[in-house]
């Protein structure tokens, strides 16, 4: 027996209509203004009826009548003397499902063809008047003989035809438009059915094929209520549902699971509703999810009710996406006899289960309840025949009900455990085995670890996914990402073809995130989590060591490439000791480029690739060779690069571009590309103005725009106004970096966006470059932003002092919440208390900020303790306020 989910907001049994009636004043029926007024004050009444707790299909049943009745009335002023004509709901409102935000479908019916001159310009008036009420209108006109023309050419258009009900006028025409659309043959059932699943198909495409979005849309979400509406639609199209059928009694579910789908609707009813009462679309949002999880009985404190609701609904639309995957599968055996795209011969696996073309099938329907370690070896079937991946709807069912029956955990299981180690083993089927236990519930069937992430959601803007698709995602990548041909993927292909034992690296990634959200260190509890997993599956002490050294240290290589000076020998050797030796260097790059690209569609790109290139690189020469050898090798690679971009920039005079080169630290020529080098060196020297700063833009694909920043100051405010001026301008700021030459020069390069992460168009910058050069010229900038972000995560703002052997510089880092004008605020405070800037890392991810600098005094040396505190009072005082 399923378990029964819903909201837990207290429910209403009585008839809304009766409890609570909503009473209309409307006087005049041409008065728009009443009108108004009066719709107005029926979605604040609907939104009433809700919070107070009446039930959805309550309040979609009195909607619709109350929807019927007033469009009636305005049909009876304009329409109604044409006898001719009808009105009829098509569609959400046609199925007499019309939420507070759905579009109103409407067809208007003619019997006469053409329609007449007269008819049509009341129709005009008619729609006019409905469209001055503001009315949110999906109309079409049309003949009987239009509407059956227009339905073969457009799926759409049959499939909103299939749920109609009528309002007004020629009620004797309406019932011949059904019996037209029922009785025209275009529309075969085969035809129809596989145009309907061509649709889902593209739209799961459309939604990343996953149920497991963090902003999921309610209604197209894969698992969504549009799942449901097509077994409905099905039903009705091909097997002619009566009004008193429903998919149980046609046979397309049993009765158990006809119970299950209503459960599972009439859950996505009361968010859809919830959503509607907050924004005017389908989808959960982050900003009001903790007004919806309220509105829905969850709860208010802190983030457990959002995450409650959040893992309820990855609950119902797995139930929905399985419903629905059955009954595809039936309505597919029912018509061609057979699933998938072309009938094939059942062939034996073993006396368990059977080959059907790409799906699995089980011999006996009873398999898994008497014998639950079958589970295990349905998964290494799959994973030992690479021509199966998908899973026939008889053993869908028998595992759904082997899976429901089970007592305990399969980990449990001496023998499972043995099976799942041999799973882990196969690393090449590895990803598609473990999507497939993760989409059926085996794989939280198997361990309680798994089942803890199982929809958990991650508060957050970075990751667009639930934990536990982020994990299967990121185990895709470790095999997807090795044949990817794009230069952003080549270091990870030729490390990933390194990697002395693949099982390591896919049970860390596995396990990598098995510890979020119980609070603290999810990288510390999971390495603790993962010893006792190896332990228990028996891995070897090696092993184990690695996999749970992986899993705890699985944050570093991004921490220290983004949020570290990566030229800084110090920062170099640190890390290079952390990661002992280059097979763990190796694992940990990999595990970590396979980690970020599985959190969103745009976060890997060529800065990030870039970055993480100068750590792996330095890292590796550091585990191999001693400090003084490392010390060479970062010098010949500092010379190098400085040779080699004199050599590519033909444009200059060597003696020149050596005279300017001087200037630079051997760290500059470390961080940047040779291209990078010969374009900044070729610009500055053609450079005459001195007394103003040169100031261009570079465009990158993907990434952003780059701004080249380049100028003879000391003062602590000429980072400050230019980041006051970025901020001002709304531009996203996610990258900086700054070099100071010998000759008192400041080379700043700037990656940003605009607000929606794109990069700026030449007019923007053009007016950005004069911003910047107006800001410049100010001895104090004052921060105006014209708009404030509305704070709906909390990050708390710390100030750290990073230990160093060097006595030059101060290292600091402070992460708190981004915001715009964050940067800005930060290089006031530094300007303010006269520190000097000497480099800058500035990294977002998602909501939070880690920003590194170092800074000296005026005076050009490190902050002693006095100042340190100053400082970081003054800080916590600005980004706090």
């Amino acid at each position: 027996m399923f378990e029964t989910i819903s909201v837990p907001r207290k429910v209403i049994e009585t008839n809304v209509n009766d409890a609570f009636p909503f009473v209309s004043k409307i006087s005049d029926i041409s008065d728009i203004k009443q009108f108004r007024e009066r719709i107005s004050e029926y979605k604040e009444y609907r939104i009433q009826c809700f919070d107070k707790g009446f039930r959805v299909s309550d309040l979609l049943n009195s909607q619709t009548k109350s929807l019927d009745d007033f469009l009636a009335k305005i049909f009876e002023k304009y329409i109604a003397r044409f006898d001719y004509l009808a009105l009829v709901a098509v569609g959400g409102y046609g199925r007499k499902e019309q939420f507070l935000e759905s579009d109103i479908d409407l067809l208007i019916v003619s019997k006469l063809d053409p329609i007449p001159y007269e008819a049509k310009e009341a129709i005009e008036s008619f729609i006019s008047f409905l469209w001055d009420l503001k009315l949110d209108l999906g109309t079409s006109v049309r003949t009987i003989k239009e509407t059956i023309l227009a339905s073969r050419e457009d799926i759409t258009i049959i499939t909103n035809l299939i749920e109609t009900h009528f309002i007004a006028g020629n009620q004797s025409l309406y019932e011949d438009l059904i019996h037209s659309i029922t009785e025209d043959d275009f529309w075969d059932d085969e035809k129809y059915f596989d145009a309907k699943v061509k649709e889902q198909n593209e739209r799961y495409h459309a939604f990343r094929d996953t149920i497991y979005s963090l902003e999921p849309d309610i209604k197209n979400n894969p698992g969504g209520l549009r799942d449901l509406h097509i077994m409905q639609w099905l039903a009705l199209k091909i097997y002619h549902l009566g009004k008193y059928d429903n998919l149980h009694t046609i046979g397309l579910l049993t009765k158990e699971e006809y119970d299950e789908y209503l459960a599972c609707r009439d859950f996505l009813w009361d968010v859809r509703y919830a959503i509607h009462c907050n924004s005017n679309s389908n989808i959960l949002r982050l900003d009001f999810q903790k007004s919806i999880a309220k509105t829905l009985g969850y709860g208010d404190e802190g983030n457990a009710p959002v995450e409650a609701m959040m893992r309820d609904l990855y609950r119902i639309f797995h139930r929905v996406l399985e419903l629905n995957n059955m009954v595809l599968q039936q309505v597919s055996i029912d018509i061609k006899g057979y699933v998938g795209d072309e009938f094939s011969e059942p062939v034996f696996l073993n006396n368990a289960f059977v080959q059907r073309g790409q799906y699995i099938d089980v011999i006996d329907h009873e398999i898994f309840k008497n014998d639950p370690e079958k589970m295990l070896d349905l998964f290494l079937a799959i994973g030992s025949h690479p021509e199966i991946n998908k899973i026939h709807v008889n053993c869908l069912r028998a595992l759904r009900e082997g899976r429901r029956e089970l007592k305990d955990h399969l980990i449990t299981i001496p023998q499972c455990r043995k099976k799942f180690k041999q799973i882990l083993t196969s690393t090449d089927s590895l990803p598609l085995v473990l999507r497939l236990m993760h989409e059926t519930h085996v794989l939280s069937s198997y361990m309680p670890q798994w089942a803890r992430i199982e929809g958990l959601a991650q508060f957050d803007r970075f990751h667009l996914f639930s934990v536990d698709e982020h994990t299967i995602r990121v185990l895709s990548n470790l095999n997807e990402l090795a044949i990817k041909r794009e230069p952003i993927y080549q270091l990870f292909r030729n490390v990933r073809r390194k990697i002395a034992d693949p099982e390591i690296l896919f049970c860390a990634a596995l396990l990598h995130d098995i510890a979020k959200g119980r609070g603290g260190s999810h990288a510390a509890k999971g390495a603790k989590e993962a010893e006792a997993f190896c332990i228990l599956h028996e891995f070897n002490e090696y092993q184990t060591n690695l996999i749970s050294w992986l899993v705890g240290a699985h944050l570093m290589f991004n921490t220290t490439a983004t949020r570290r000076d990566t030229t800084d020998l110090e920062v170099i050797n640190n890390f290079a000791d952390f990661v002992q030796d280059e097979e763990h260097l190796n694992n940990l790059y990999c595990l970590t480029v396979a980690d970020i690209s599985a959190t969103n569609d745009n976060v890997w790109n060529s800065w990030q690739d870039n970055i993480f290139r100068q750590l792996y690189q330095a890292t590796k020469l550091a585990v191999t060779q001693s400090e003084a050898d490392l010390v060479k090798s970062m010098l010949l690679q500092a010379n190098e690069k400085r040779e080699r971009a004199i050599e590519i920039t033909r444009d200059c005079k060597k003696d020149d571009l050596l005279r300017y080169m001087r200037q630079f630290p051997n760290d500059y020529f470390i961080h940047y590309s040779v291209e990078d080098i010969s374009w900044h060196a070729r610009n500055i020297l053609r450079y005459r103005k001195n007394d103003e700063p040169l100031i261009l833009f570079s465009q990158t694909p993907n990434v952003g725009t780059e701004l080249l920043f380049y100028y003879k100051s000391t003062s602590p405010s000429m980072f400050t106004n230019l980041v006051i001026t970025m901020a001002v301008k709304q531009m996203n700021v996610f990258s900086a970096q700054i070099f100071l030459t010998h000759d008192f020069h400041a080379l700043c390069t700037i990656m940003f966006q605009n607000k929606k992460g794109q990069p700026l168009d030449h007019d923007r910058l053009n007016g950005l470059r004069k911003a910047i050069l107006t800001g410049l010229k100010e001895d104090s900038q004052v921060l105006n932003l014209s708009t404030i972000n509305h704070k709906i995560f909390e990050v708390p703002t710390t100030i750290s002092y990073l230990d160093s052997k060097s006595e030059k510089q101060t290292k600091l880092e402070i992460s708190t919440l981004d915001r715009q004008g964050l940067l800005a605020k930060i290089g006031i405070t530094l300007g303010n208390l006269g520190c000097l800037i000497r480099a800058a890392r500035i990294t977002t991810t998602g909501e939070r900020a880690d920003d590194y600098f170092a800074i000296t005094d005026s005076n050009g040396l490190p902050l002693d303790a006095n100042r340190k505190e100053e400082l970081s009072v003054a800080l916590k005082k600005a980004l706090d306020e």
